[in-house]
């Protein structure tokens, strides 16, 4: 997680209240507007993980995927099956009927042997014949030599499934903590565009206050008439900036709406004031964090284990087919099914071992599956260097911009600071008829500017944070979030 990796941390760069005209500072502003509906960033969160339908729709494909594991895995459990037959006809004009019934099992074991157990009872009733009855109990074993035999290619299929098992789960954890991301982003999408609209709605109230300052000047007699002009303009300016803030405002929050999946009409309010940790990170030990714990990256690495295993399969059904074959069975006939099955107990046993050999020649077809594997094995393994290369761009690039949006965060601090200061002054220049309105009010522009800057690298800093994260693969721990896969 990110606290393994930071080496130095500073106070928490927070947007502060503007200072007013005359040099006071803003009383706090209350938690919430009243009718809205306070939401913590946890708690939107929280809200995420149980409403989001992606989220949902993934943990629902996990039913499939773990099943897909389930078969796998039965691979060398018994089979069972039972097959039977009726059939009534006529030969030779003679007309009769046929019945059989027949149980079998199979089993392979992980080295390629395949055993098969089955029991045939056949009943015969021809018109005009007695009635026969056929009772046939086999055994049978196969041993693959070459092809199809040995631990590696047996189990090929069940490591497979493993592995995709744990591409799935991965899947999962990536989906859902791209989600978290998604989700605090949208969060702070709300809570820069509340911020954007309380500077939009102070920097009115400063237009509006210049305007009534004027207004006494004028009547003073220290200011002419034409000066309240500006301020008139200013005020329609913020007034129209304050119409785009509430817009934007209403587009964030029903952004976020739309991602928690909830009623898209509930008035939310973002109650946490936008903040975030000053951190300066190592390189190195980011990529190692990153490969050891990015989820998308380690699925490129599972790719390859599954493209070498298909390759070794490949390989294998290539060679012969030499197998070794042995079996036993027992016969009966009777009158009835019932006795031709008590009699298979005395019955005379037949047995047979033997070599089966199958060489193809000249079948270049056989090739085929060799160097499909061949080819995406090598592709895969051009894959995981560009992945490589991938992640440690984004690592490299992500560190670089939180040192730069770090020092971008505390100049626009001071910026604005240094901008209140300067507005403050040009006020008392005015009062004193040493400064103009003209001034004033480019001046009252400047400190707009600057808290909007000063809150955009605010938000900039935190998701850049947020982004490392997420392309450290740690985002889930530093939540806290269990998943249950």
């Amino acid at each position: 997680m990110l606290a393994g990796i930071v080496l130095w941390a500073a106070p928490a760069l927070a947007q502060s209240s503007p200072p007013r005209p005359n040099g006071a500072r803003a009383a706090a502003s209350p938690a919430h507007p009243r009718g809205t509906v306070p939401l913590t960033l946890a708690e939107t969160v929280f809200l995420a993980l149980r409403h989001n339908r992606s989220i949902q729709s993934q943990y629902i494909q996990r039913v499939a995927d773990r099943f897909n594991l389930r078969v796998a895995e039965a691979t060398f459990a018994p089979r069972f099956g039972i097959e039977g037959s009726v059939s009534h006809g006529r030969t030779a004009g003679v007309t009769g009927t046929v019945t059989t019934l027949g149980p079998t099992v199979n089993l392979t074991t992980p080295i390629g042997t395949r055993f098969t157990f089955g029991w045939l009872g056949m009943q015969s009733n021809t018109r005009g014949q007695n009635p026969l009855a056929t009772s046939r109990a086999t055994f049978q074993v196969v041993q693959p030599l070459l092809a199809g035999g040995g631990i590696d290619v047996t189990m090929a299929p069940v490591r497979v499934a493993r592995i995709q098992e744990v591409g799935s789960k991965l899947q999962l954890r990536s989906l859902v903590a791209e989600q978290v991301t998604q989700t605090i982003l949208a969060y702070r999408a709300l809570l820069q565009a509340q911020e954007q609209l309380r500077i939009a709605d102070e920097s009115l109230r400063r237009a509006r206050d210049l305007a009534q300052v004027n207004q006494a000047l004028v009547a003073a007699g220290r200011l002419a008439q034409v000066e309240l002009i500006q301020a008139e303009t200013s005020i329609a300016q913020q007034e129209l900036g304050l119409t785009t803030a509430q817009n934007q405002h209403q587009q964030a929050r029903l952004a976020l709406l739309t991602l928690l999946a909830v009623n898209q009409s509930s008035p939310i309010w973002a109650v946490e004031r936008p903040a975030a940790e000053s951190a300066r990170v190592d390189v190195r030990q980011a990529l190692e964090v990153a490969t050891a714990n990015q989820p998308e990256y380690l699925r490129t690495l599972l790719g390859a284990e599954v493209a070498r295993i298909n390759l070794d399969v490949a390989r294998n059904q290539r060679l012969w087919e030499v197998n070794v074959v042995a079996g036993t069975g027992y016969n009966a006939q009777r009158a009835d099914l019932i006795r031709a099955l008590d009699a298979l107990g005395s019955a005379r046993s037949d047995f047979n071992i033997g070599l089966q050999l199958n060489i193809p020649i000249g079948q270049i077809a056989r090739e085929q599956p060799e160097v499909n594997a061949n080819v995406a094995m090598r592709q895969t393994q051009l894959g995981i260097e560009g992945a490589r290369d991938r992640l440690r761009q984004q690592v490299e690039d992500t560190v670089r911009n939180i040192d730069t949006l770090r020092r971008q965060a505390e100049l626009a601090r001071r910026a604005r600071e240094l901008a209140a200061q300067q507005l403050e002054l040009e006020l008392v220049k005015l009062q004193a008829g040493r400064s103009s309105n003209f001034q004033v009010v480019s001046f009252q522009g400047y400190l707009q500017s600057a808290e909007s800057a000063e809150l955009s690298a605010v938000i900039a800093y935190a998701n850049v944070l947020t982004q490392l994260d997420q392309i450290l693969g740690t985002t889930l721990d530093t939540w806290q979030i269990r998943v249950n896969d």
